[in-house]
């Protein structure tokens, strides 16, 4: 997540939606709660989130939901913050996460897919974990909308864009993180595209995806650039 206190924004980071790309292209208006000494003293005994204390010193994790940041921010804070997220077609954005987390020896879970898991099993395991629901990320408990603002990762520049004039700021969108991988469709069969549609059911009809939704040219957007460093993938 991003905030800005100068410029009263908070931008809400879901994974795979072209957030390492808005981060750098935002990082100059952005409160920075890790250089404090307190949150680099909790760095370096390996804590990385930090919720106490006053609000400025708080630091939050990197894909901190909407409803957290609501609890823990000052009422002030959050309501007078333009809150805007990305969101990306699911059946799209899980291709992108398998690759993902293959292709980054310091992720996590990257052991689990290179043991051989393949994408259907991949989608399997996501499922049973529960953990990437782009619609929990950015509504309240009774599935209404936390943010003033939802682009699409399938016209990324052109609603960042949007956000940028809106804040009044002149940013230009880098592209960060792509991982290489084939048109989404081509990785799926019937079973595993209603598996999506069943798990992922809430955020398809709350932001209106298809699994035949078009796509925005690749090599223009996020997916479009080389990937990181290992190390800078682990953060994602």
């Amino acid at each position: 997540m991003l905030l800005s206190y100068s410029h009263r924004f908070l931008f809400i980071h879901v994974p795979k939606t072209g957030g390492s790309s808005i981060s750098r292209a935002l990082a100059e208006y952005v409160h920075r709660p890790q250089d404090h000494w307190v949150n680099r003293a909790l760095g370096r005994v390996g804590i990385h989130v930090n919720l106490y204390g006053p609000e400025r010193i708080r630091r939050y994790r990197f894909h901190s939901t909407a409803r957290i940041l609501q609890r823990h921010l000052s009422k002030e804070t959050f309501e007078s913050s333009f809150k805007f997220a990305f969101v990306r077609n699911p059946w799209d954005r899980m291709v992108s996460s398998y690759h993902f987390v293959a292709g980054c020896a310091t992720h996590h879970r990257h052991r689990r897919v290179a043991q051989g898991m393949d994408f259907k099993d991949y989608l399997r395991y996501e499922a049973a974990r529960g953990k990437m629901s782009q619609s929990a990320m950015l509504t309240d408990r009774s599935g209404r909308l936390l943010v003033d603002f939802v682009g699409r990762f399938e016209r990324l520049t052109e609603d960042f864009h949007r956000v940028c004039r809106l804040l009044g700021l002149p940013c230009e969108l880098g592209h960060h993180n792509r991982s290489r991988h084939r048109d989404y469709r081509e990785y799926y069969d019937r079973e595993s595209i209603e598996l999506v549609r069943r798990h992922f059911g809430d955020e398809i009809e709350l932001f209106d995806y298809d699994f035949d939704a078009p796509m925005a040219a690749r090599e223009t957007e996020a997916d479009a650039m080389p990937s990181e460093t290992n190390i800078a993938c682990s953060a994602r």
